[in-house]
């Protein structure tokens, strides 16, 4: 046999050997949109997940207004960072997760309307992974269209405030009258949180039960099953 050649055939494997190693390592950052087009005031939920041999825990919230944090959604045209934002309750229960839903309506001061990218900037070691850019449209319901009334009955945005003392009814009313809507499902969702916050545990399992039944493909029930569980370790 040629010495040279299989001096390039060793070369080779182990140049092949090598890169399939670094394969092994690469991380990969793939941000999801729950949907395409949002309503205004609708929850912007995108799933975003982190795969890859040395994948770390995406963290619960972030700091948009800051370049180094670890997590940051990098947006276009640019809208301001919300103050005082919060992370979705279930995602907050998880202490480690390389999976997560973010309401980016929650992180960020959208305006009523607009097409916006979205891509997603994780900072591991010094070393950034960033996910391929999405498009979302914010659209502002019309008059006549059946999700008007119930878009202008939300008073409170982000929607974090309906889980708190100071929850209005907002959210009770669109369920009530607008059954229908496409923001009846979040408005359960956070009828749920209400009283479960308030400790009326069989009540938020019944709310819970009822989203899961009705809604059993919406991105939040299965944030709905761990808060039933939730309630239950409560009531015991």
């Amino acid at each position: 046999m040629n010495p040279q050649s299989t001096w390039v055939g060793s070369t080779l494997i182990c140049l092949l050997a090598l890169t399939a190693r670094a394969d092994t390592h690469k991380q990969l950052l793939t941000l999801t949109p729950a949907e395409s087009t949002y309503l205004s005031k609708e929850p912007i939920l995108i799933t975003l997940r982190i795969e890859g041999e040395t994948a770390r825990n995406l963290p619960v919230a972030l700091e948009s207004a800051s370049p180094s944090t670890a997590l940051r959604f990098e947006i276009e045209p640019p809208v301001k960072p919300r103050k005082g934002a919060n992370p979705l309750p279930a995602e907050l229960a998880k202490a480690i997760s390389q999976s997560r839903i973010y309401d980016l309506l929650e992180w960020f001061e959208f305006p009523e309307s607009g097409e916006f990218t979205v891509q997603a900037v994780y900072e591991n070691s010094g070393n950034p992974i960033t996910s391929a850019t999405i498009p979302l449209t914010i659209r502002a319901p019309k008059n006549g269209d059946a999700n008007a009334e119930a878009v202008a009955r939300i008073h409170h945005v982000p929607w974090s405030n309906y889980a708190t003392n100071a929850y209005c009814g907002d959210t009770a009313d669109v369920v009530k009258r607008w059954p229908e809507s496409k923001l009846a499902r979040y408005c359960m969702f956070w009828n749920g949180q209400y009283t479960q916050q308030q400790k009326d545990f069989t009540k938020a399992i019944a709310i819970y039960e009822e989203l899961i039944a009705k809604y059993p493909n919406f991105i939040l029930a299965r944030d709905a099953k761990a808060e039933i569980e939730e309630c239950r370790w409560a009531m015991k």
